[in-house]
């Protein structure tokens, strides 16, 4: 064959080469197997930060279970203190939201003569049905048994609960639990996942979760409270509630995973010898005022159903408290809290008897 047959043969470039010339981006095979790899292992990055996270936060709460929720378990050492003061009184735990963790007050109150029942507040800000179910059990668990709950009923949460407030305050062993309020699989889980990654710089207060914690009377009261506020700054803070809450008032629609949690919480008091009574916490007039009346008597009718069901008393405080015992026509100044706290040992008396039976030991 003549030379000049073959020249154009010799000088064609191997196919692999004029794919590289074509589209410079793909490059070698080589390369290409490198590149490859490269964005397999930032693939799997993210998942090895969150498996490294969640390791460290398991590890944290084992050693330091104060870290996940401190306002939780500085109320569970006052509560033990105050029980173990007390070995011959009744121990009765107050449990509900903000609206108790500042309007109730049972330091104002006398000390309790022996078989009378002794008062101490275990409230928790946002407190709903589901936080109040792990607030009871988790005193349980940790060896706290009441005589008599109270517990509060809020009917905007039995509509909504922030799911990402929620979920921030249980620990990963408490996950399980949780699960089964969430509004549909792994719900939870994903608001878990990015509580932790959001906050994964507390991982520094394991060595003094407790540390800039405000310090709570010796029954649990807050030492914090307003004593007054103007009509200008009432008004303001009302309008704030209002754009909170007017929705949920509007709709008045109880979620089945809230009935869940209400109920779970009921039923596991029943089994540990628990009594408990449910409290309509008060609320002024502009605030009853945003309720949807027929989605207000819906509720109305649901609670006294569960009630029956469970044989539970109902103590309705809504209307014990006038406009300006609230800075905010729902939560309680220092004066509203006063009040209510007198008139709550008054009307508590008669319903849980003069001395209850304990429940179980104390231990």
């Amino acid at each position: 064959m003549r030379l000049s047959a073959l020249l154009p043969q010799i000088l064609v470039r191997p196919r692999w080469a004029a794919r590289a010339r074509t589209n410079p981006k793909r490059g070698t095979p080589a390369l290409v197997g490198r590149r490859r790899d490269a964005l397999r292992s930032l693939a799997f990055a993210p998942v090895a930060f969150v498996l490294l996270l969640a390791a460290g936060w398991s590890a944290a709460e084992t050693f330091t279970p104060e870290i996940t929720d401190t306002e939780y378990h500085h109320r569970l050492q006052v509560i033990r203190t105050a029980a173990a003061s007390h070995p011959r009184n009744p121990l009765g735990v107050v449990i509900g939201s903000s609206r108790l963790v500042w309007g109730f007050r049972p330091e104002t109150l006398p000390e309790p003569a022996t078989g009378k029942t002794f008062w101490v507040n275990g409230s928790h800000v946002g407190n709903g049905p589901v936080l109040n179910r792990l607030t009871l059990h988790r005193l349980l668990r940790d060896g706290v048994w009441p005589d008599v709950a109270v517990i509060e009923v809020m009917p905007a949460f039995f509509v909504r609960e922030n799911a990402r407030f929620v979920v921030g305050h249980f620990a990963a062993s408490e996950m399980k639990m949780a699960r089964g309020y969430g509004k549909f699989p792994l719900h939870f889980d994903y608001y878990f996942l990015l509580h932790r990654f959001a906050r994964m710089t507390d991982l520094a207060r394991a060595f003094d979760p407790f540390a800039g914690v405000t310090t709570l009377t010796p029954r649990g009261g807050h030492p914090k409270c307003e004593e007054d506020v103007t009509e200008a700054e009432r008004e303001r803070r009302t309008n704030v509630v209002r754009n909170v809450y007017k929705n949920d008032l509007a709709n008045m629609a109880v979620r089945p995973a809230a009935d869940r949690a209400f109920r779970d919480m009921l039923g596991e008091a029943g089994r540990h010898g628990v009594r408990v009574v449910l409290i309509r916490t008060p609320e002024g007039p502009t605030f009853q005022s945003w309720y949807n009346p027929a989605g207000a008597a819906k509720f109305d009718a649901y609670l006294a159903g569960v009630a029956r069901e469970f044989g539970t008393p109902i103590l309705d405080a809504r209307n014990w408290l006038d406009e300006n015992d609230f800075f905010d026509s729902h939560h309680m100044l220092r004066r509203g809290g006063d009040k209510f706290t007198a008139r709550f040992a008054r009307e508590i008396a008669p319903i849980v008897g003069d001395a209850v039976p304990l429940a179980q030991p104390k231990r």
